[in-house]
């Protein structure tokens, strides 16, 4: 964290693209360290974050509005006009994180952890965000949004998606809540409670609940994996079938629907074999498995901080989202993503369970190609992505963790291709540091 994403990337190139692997790679470690009660590792990430506030800058030029611009890396460029902007998902994804944590350290039995400038630094920079992001435009939007339905969608364009945008907003706001009610000085300056920026923060966040609430599906289900009914969640369902990641999401074939090949004057280049408009699309699709984990924090937040959003932004207790819904997340994700092996688990790729292909032929504007993940092939999101804690609702989703784990431990010629097949990031075939990543983001999932 200090040397490569905060030292190397963030201050050196001005890559913001490590505040999103930041909150990626130390999210699980952290709720770890919370649900073990260990305040002096919390307090050490506080430590090692404090630097993410220096490259705050001016945007546009207007000294009272600081954000993090991205000035390089690997992804910023001209191509895709990232380059010398904020990029919104990622700032946003290093709030998530970072507010959490300072959640937790202002709720801590040390008065020292309590008190640790990355509290009250968080706060102020989170509610600042908050605000220029929520303005009343923005809301207007959110509330229409909410308005639209699966049908309106006519093709591939995403104006109308439930994005992570708007869900880790959720989040931020719910620890910015904790935060305050137990801290509320931090915020005397920049949103005290009757003032004007306070009005508009509770404004955003009930605009953005209703966003969400709309954008929930929530039915009963039969599944002899959770021994009978059961309700079950899923988000924008059917509003994500004509978008272009999405569109071979009915193609299971095992033959890649595109291949990357060599262009003439260097670099690679995916070519599709598969007519997609020969590929009906899957009429519910929602959002896929990988970009589904940050449910895991965001429902965290709003579950732990309930009281403090009632308290902080006045929201009756019907408007949170109701207490057992991540444990309805969690039943969707045994009964309807999992491939119901539990000797040898994977996901299907799209939360609602289509296992189709993602992302033929994507590209994000950086010139790498990128063929595309067959059926199963964001199972390594379940590890990775912090899921295991949801065995806190069902035993079984523990099982699945602690399965892939001995996998991954075994010298078996089975387990070996399997684990390098599937969750490549765990197998002795990764480098050294890659598998490290993935043994941080995975191992503390299984830590009770």
């Amino acid at each position: 964290m200090r040397g490569q994403l905060i030292g190397a990337r963030l201050k050196a190139r001005g890559d913001t693209y490590a505040l999103y692997d930041i909150q990626i790679e130390f999210h699980n470690l952290m709720m770890m360290a919370q649900r073990c009660g260990r305040v002096d590792r919390l307090v050490q990430l506080a430590d090692d974050l404090m630097p993410v506030f220096d490259t705050l800058e001016p945007l546009d030029g207007d000294a009272t509005k600081l954000a993090w611009i991205c000035r390089g890396g690997a992804v910023c460029n001209a191509r895709n006009r990232l380059v010398n902007t904020e990029v919104m998902l990622v700032s946003l994804q290093g709030l998530g994180l970072f507010t959490a944590l300072a959640d937790v350290l202002a709720h801590a039995p040390d008065a020292a952890a309590r008190s640790h400038p990355f509290v009250a630094r968080t706060a102020q920079v989170a509610a600042a965000h908050l605000l220029r992001w929520g303005h009343a435009k923005e809301r207007t939007r959110w509330m229409q949004l909410a308005g639209a339905s699966p049908q309106d969608v006519k093709d591939g364009n995403s104006a109308l998606f439930y994005t992570d945008k708007p869900l880790w907003m959720l989040g931020v706001h719910a620890h910015l809540a904790g935060i305050a009610a137990v801290q509320p000085e931090v915020l005397r300056a920049v949103a005290a409670p009757g003032s004007a920026a306070h009005t508009e923060l509770a404004e955003g966040m009930a605009a953005l609940l209703r966003f969400f609430e709309r954008r929930l599906s929530l039915q009963t289900v039969q599944s002899d994996r959770l021994a009978g009914g059961v309700q079950v969640a899923d988000l924008d369902a059917g509003y994500w079938r004509l978008y272009a990641d999405n569109r071979f999401a009915g193609y299971t074939g095992s033959q890649g629907p595109a291949v990357c090949e060599p262009v003439q004057g260097g670099g690679m280049r995916a070519r599709v074999l598969v007519d997609v408009a020969k590929v009906p699309p899957v009429k519910n699709l929602g959002w896929d498995f990988s970009h589904a984990r940050r449910l895991v924090q965001v429902l965290d937040a709003l579950q732990r901080n309930r009281h403090a959003l009632q308290a902080w932004y006045g929201l009756a207790p019907e408007r949170l989202p109701a207490p057992d819904l991540a444990q309805a997340f969690a039943a969707q994700l045994v009964a309807g993503v999992w491939n119901g092996d539990a000797q040898r688990p994977l996901f299907a790729n799209y939360w609602g369970g289509a296992n189709g292909w993602y992302r033929v032929a994507y590209d994000n504007g950086t010139g790498a190609c990128y063929a595309g993940y067959p059926p199963f092939g964001l199972s390594n999101s379940f590890p990775t992505g912090g899921y295991a804690i949801w065995g806190a609702y069902y035993p079984v989703i523990d099982d699945l963790a602690r399965s892939i784990y001995a996998l991954a431990d075994s010298a078996d010629p089975a387990a070996v291709a399997f684990i390098r097949k599937y969750y490549g990031g765990l197998s002795p075939a990764a480098s050294a540091s890659s598998r490290m990543v993935e043994q941080l983001m995975f191992w503390p999932t299984l830590v009770r």
